[in-house]
């Protein structure tokens, strides 16, 4: 808790938060993996690692041939992490099944259809529409025809962003808003995976499906694929 909080004061706009999320929300953003055994093996992206909260949730869905990448750029986080595939019990178990990928996802080239299952917790109202609506390309692009895509927002901050910010950042939290309410109505799977109560703040999470056949913006598929080869990445 003390590593999240020093982390968020220096970084307010990257770690977007201030608590860590709960494992109720952890829960939420994993509830696409269904249990081992129910299911063939899967690839999973963890995008937005920080202490390792819903990683957790994601490692004790984890079957035996399961793969998770948890992408985190924060270096304070990526070494709690490390340590926490050593010494948690959860992760430890199956610390042979995951990567920690200590870079920012906004240079990572991402594989076309690499992924069945793909967990955000980046706080995209802190971030450009532009950053936000490329983000969402491009996870969709990297997920398997009907793959599952989950994020959350926390409930509130457009009022919030209305009291106590500029007209501009006002403004952009909005658009990015729009971006999100635009991939959510075209995308959704029932919208909502509902609100999650038992987090500081109180967050919603989404779930978001990639089509059966791929219908992301045309050049997003053609610029992965020009994309420098990452072999962790293939299927």
């Amino acid at each position: 808790m003390m590593a999240f909080l020093r982390e968020a004061w220096r970084s307010m706009r990257t770690t977007g938060a201030i608590a860590p999320s709960s494992i109720h929300l952890g829960n939420g953003l994993a509830a696409p993996l269904l249990a081992p055994g129910s299911r063939g093996p899967v690839r999973v992206l963890e995008v937005g690692a920080g202490t390792g909260t819903v990683t957790r949730a994601i490692a004790s869905r984890l079957g035996p041939g399961d793969r998770l990448e948890a992408v985190e750029f924060n270096p304070a986080f990526v070494r709690l992490l490390t340590r926490a595939l050593r010494r948690d019990a959860v992760l430890s178990a199956v610390s042979g099944q995951i990567r920690i990928i200590p870079e920012s996802i906004t240079e990572l080239p991402l594989a076309e259809r690499a992924y069945d299952v793909i967990v955000s917790c980046l706080p995209f109202t802190n971030f450009t529409p532009e950053t936000v609506r490329s983000l969402l390309e491009r996870f969709l692009t990297a997920l398997v025809p009907g793959g599952h895509l989950t994020y959350f927002g926390y409930l509130g901050t457009q009022p919030a962003r209305n009291l106590i910010s500029s007209r501009a950042e006002a403004a952009r939290h909005r658009s990015v808003g729009a971006v999100l309410t635009e991939f959510s109505a075209h995308y959704g799977s029932g919208g909502s995976g509902g609100i999650v109560w038992r987090n500081l703040p109180p967050a919603r999470v989404i779930h978001l499906r990639a089509p059966e056949r791929c219908a992301v913006p045309a050049g997003t598929a053609a610029a992965l694929a020009a994309a420098p080869d990452r072999p962790w990445l293939r299927r």
